[in-house]
């Protein structure tokens, strides 16, 4: 989780910015799946097994808080396997 590369990791998969049609929507923020603070994050799986859309920033924030609070929660810690569904 944390400190596994996440900058890195959304680099790897999250264009420099959003399309313009997201823009004209305000959603101008890259949302990825693998999150990018796993393991799974950034290029480790394959293409098809990884998804980006845009969304706005602080919903992007405002997610991260609640994965966060939920690993909090959960006792998540560094290296435990989980699923999402």
């Amino acid at each position: 989780m944390a400190g596994v590369g996440e900058d890195a990791n959304r680099k790897a998969v999250c264009p420099s910015s959003a399309p313009p049609d997201m823009k004209r929507a305000g959603r101008t923020s890259c949302d990825e799946y693998p999150f990018a603070s796993s393991y799974e994050g950034g290029t480790h799986l394959p293409a098809k097994q990884r998804e980006i859309t845009w969304v706005k920033v602080q919903e992007n924030k405002s997610q991260e808080g609640r994965i966060t609070a939920w690993r909090g929660k959960m006792h998540v810690m560094d290296g435990d396997p989980f699923y999402v569904i």
